[in-house]
């Protein structure tokens, strides 16, 4: 069936090379317009969630032993933050390999942070890949950062 298709095209192009060139060039301006379009949506949602930043640090004298990360959620953003959910990599000190259980555990807060908000609360260490004597001696970072607008 596809070949009878690519068949009557190219016989189209033979009998009416003007006629199918315009409108192979119509067809070509349209879909470069609605993909400039869809381009130009995810570019600007990308920017507007890369305005809100999300940090965490091991902090027994702001949290405690059972939840002993602190999250910071700043949101400088010109829109209103529903929803935000991120995970957690853990990294000994000069080591690349991400201790964290990847997929394991996706932490959110439904907290609504208006444009230049400010949250800050605590959540328990990510599902580690082996044992670690001293957590507090990991560099833990955000990663997967999304966010939820109004």
């Amino acid at each position: 069936m596809k070949w009878i298709a690519i068949t009557v095209v190219l016989l189209l192009f033979v009998l009416f090379p003007k006629k199918m060139l315009g409108g192979l060039g119509i067809a070509v301006l349209v879909g470069s317009i609605v993909g400039g379009f869809f381009y130009y949506q995810d570019w600007s949602e990308r920017k507007v969630v890369e305005a809100v930043k999300v940090s965490v640090v091991h902090s027994l004298a702001f949290c405690d032993e059972l939840a002993p990360l602190k999250i910071t959620i700043d949101n400088f953003s010109d829109k209103t933050i529903s929803m935000v959910e991120w995970n957690i990599s853990a990294h000994q000190k000069g080591f690349s390999d991400d201790l964290a259980v990847p997929g394991y555990q996706i932490y959110s807060q439904d907290k609504i942070l208006k444009p230049n908000a400010r949250w800050r609360g605590c959540v328990g260490l990510p599902k580690l890949k082996r044992d670690v004597e001293n957590a507090s001696a990991l560099v833990f970072s955000i990663k997967n950062r999304d966010a939820i607008f109004d």
